[in-house]
């Protein structure tokens, strides 16, 4: 099997310079991200419902440091549009609101509707990493780990779930995924990932670096650091092909040197054992 080390390590990735679209960005990540989360808690868990938004607007009172949502006039009922539950809990959707454009650091000339800006990487990461991690600490908090843990689990499944709703497969078969992947790039990847196709059914890759676990390196809990970094990955590998699963053992969330993974494609094998942990730390261009 031929392998392939992609990207670069940039030691500066978390002060490069990104671009977004603030109030698109907003609507369809961390907000919308709560208006399902909160959703979901309410079917599944409806008596914890009232509490959790107590006590996650609490969280935030502790760490927004300024109203900017009304120093800038910031009209929320365009922002929430669509979002029925954002707009029941007004007052922690507006937090939460505050908390993004706080970690942005979006200049008030900034017309933050239409305009495109540049944000430190470090920032934007934090602007959807941060929201996940407290949605998830306060749900331990309010109806304990080993319940709040198995639920966050659920909901993170259906909301990718929801999400593959709207795309098609993206690839036929796993070869063209794979070829896909080493294809030269003009500017590498900040993500070194080394990378094979073990057979026509299965593409084996190993991440040696995460910029999203750097970034929570303040926070303590490396158990949720793994649910909102890696967890998602398994439900949204279906958005490449509906036949493909993902199996990933070692992360770095958990303090592993790498992130092991293979995707499968179930038409072709089945057989979904991963490979063992000597197979990984041999697997190198």
């Amino acid at each position: 099997m031929k392998k392939y080390r992609l990207g670069k390590l940039n030691p500066d990735v978390l002060e490069k310079p990104v671009e977004v679209q603030p109030f698109d960005y907003v609507r369809r990540e961390p907000l919308k991200r709560l208006n399902f989360i909160l959703g979901f808690i309410k079917k599944n868990n409806p008596d914890s419902i009232e509490k959790f938004v107590s006590n996650l607007t609490e969280k935030y009172k502790t760490m927004v440091k300024e109203d900017l949502v009304s120093k800038r006039e910031i009209d929320l009922n365009e922002v929430f549009e669509d979002y029925k539950l954002l707009k029941k809990y007004t007052e922690l959707s507006k937090l939460s609101l505050n908390y993004f454009l706080q970690l942005n650091q979006i200049p008030g000339s900034t017309d933050w509707k239409k305009e495109k800006i540049k944000v430190p990487n470090r920032n934007h990461l934090l602007s959807f990493l941060h929201p996940r991690y407290y949605n998830l600490l306060t749900l331990i908090e309010t109806i304990g780990r080993e319940e709040a843990i198995k639920l966050y689990k659920q909901y993170i499944t259906h909301y990718y779930i929801e999400a593959k709703k709207t795309r098609e497969n993206n690839y036929p078969d796993i070869k063209t995924l794979f070829e896909k992947r080493i294809e030269p790039k003009e500017v590498p990847s900040d993500w070194v990932i080394v990378t094979g196709l073990i057979n026509e059914g299965k593409y084996a890759y190993k991440n040696e670096n995460c910029m999203w676990v750097d970034v929570l390196e303040d926070l303590p809990d490396p158990e949720l650091k793994y649910y909102i970094c890696c967890y998602g990955d398994y439900e949204s590998a279906k958005f490449h092909n509906e036949n493909f699963i993902l199996t990933m053992e070692h992360t770095i969330a958990q303090g592993d040197p790498y992130c092991s993974r293979v995707i499968h494609d179930t038409r072709i094998d089945y057989d979904l054992r991963h490979p063992p942990k000597d197979f990984w730390d041999k697997f190198k261009p």
